[in-house]
């Protein structure tokens, strides 16, 4: 990696999707309410994130802590940012649309088996879903990602093969996805296996770009950064703290930490535009919303 101050090389400019208030809180260990949601979103937009993934629009039934998407987004609207939120089906756009969100994601798994446990339903169903929910959702004027769950191993099959990797994102490609995002969802990949799926990923994947989510059970995650700026991926996603898992992956690490990963480029010279020095608090204060709302112990 270089950057300015590395070799005279000019500032390379990097994006950091934060995916604290969605992916971060999915599975916390406490519901965080609206108005500290609110607050965790005006601190990371005041630090310089201005791109966050705010909630998801699933049925509360399968995740139960961000019930609140409906109510969190129109409350967001004095705050400039491009706000994302997870879209699993068409119910899930309806909710999206009226709520006023600008961007979703789409998710798919490469693993089948991940895939029926995380949207109960098969991979080729769910593509013929979301194909119809990307339709929709450009029409009404929204951009659409397309996120690959699973892309290195799954907790049910292990190592997922690369042609499944390729054929979720090939069929994101006709869809046409405005970015594709390559998950690491238990973080366990290693720098060779993303070396290998980017190459291909670039040589199918014209000008739409690549996003790298990490999470990061070995500490491998900024190896994995490294590796996949090499090869071109200017986008990274990351969540304050580690927070974050999948709840239909057992085994799934933490989030790769944002404050590490805004330190590991500034390190190098390579600009994000991002105060890390302001996050300390926004953590720290959404830890304390965390600790306050813990339920109380078992009697």
């Amino acid at each position: 990696i270089h950057g300015n101050g590395l070799g005279g090389e000019a500032v390379v400019d990097v994006r950091i999707v934060d995916v604290t208030p969605r992916d971060g809180l999915q599975d916390a260990h406490a519901y965080v309410p609206v108005a500290d949601k609110v607050a965790l979103v005006e601190g990371l937009i005041e630090a310089g994130l201005t791109t966050v993934e705010v909630t998801s629009f699933v049925h509360p039934k399968w995740i139960p802590l961000l019930v609140d998407g409906d109510e969190l987004v129109p409350k967001l609207g004095h705050v400039q940012g491009e706000w994302i939120a997870l879209v699993p089906n068409e119910r899930g756009l309806e909710r999206a649309l009226t709520a006023g969100i600008g961007t979703i994601t789409l998710v798919a798994s490469a693993s089948e088996s991940h895939n029926r446990a995380n949207l109960n339903r098969s991979r080729k169903d769910t593509l013929e879903i979301l194909s119809r929910v990307s339709e929709r959702a450009h029409a009404a004027g929204l951009k659409v990602r397309g996120a690959v769950a699973t892309a290195f191993t799954c907790p049910f099959e292990g190592e997922v093969p690369l042609q499944d990797v390729m054929w979720v994102a090939e069929a994101y490609l006709q869809m046409g996805v405005n970015h594709i995002g390559v998950a690491d969802t238990l973080g366990t990949a290693t720098p060779q296996a993303v070396k290998g799926r980017l190459q291909s990923l670039n040589s199918v994947r014209g000008p739409v770009p690549l996003s790298l989510h990490l999470h990061d059970r070995f500490g491998w995650a900024l190896a994995n950064v490294t590796m996949a700026y090499e090869h071109g991926v200017r986008e990274f996603e990351s969540a304050l703290g580690s927070l974050g898992g999948c709840p239909y992956a057992p085994g799934a690490a933490g989030n790769l930490d944002t404050e590490k990963l805004l330190e590991f480029f500034a390190a190098q010279g390579i600009s994000t535009g991002v105060n890390v020095e302001l996050l300390q608090g926004v953590r720290e204060r959404l830890f304390e919303a965390l600790r306050r709302n813990l339920p109380p112990p078992s009697p």
